[in-house]
């Protein structure tokens, strides 16, 4: 679900930073702290994207997320 919720919001563009972004934000969701964007990004600060994707990637966790709760 990450995987598919990464290619439909954009959530990367070089790929460099995909694998760490994606396991952190599955991370998220099951450690529960996925419950805000601003918590979605301080627990993300320490995976750094170079092309800035930020945005993106925050919107695939919370659709992740929400579908998880559905």
């Amino acid at each position: 679900p990450m995987q598919e919720a990464f290619i439909k919001h954009d959530g990367f563009q070089c790929g460099y930073c995909t694998s760490g972004q994606i396991m952190s934000g599955v991370a998220l969701i099951k450690e529960g702290h996925a419950n805000s964007e601003r918590e979605i990004r301080e627990y993300m600060s320490g995976n750094i994207c170079r092309c800035g994707a930020y945005p993106n990637i925050v919107n695939a966790i919370q659709d992740v997320k929400n579908k998880n709760q559905a």
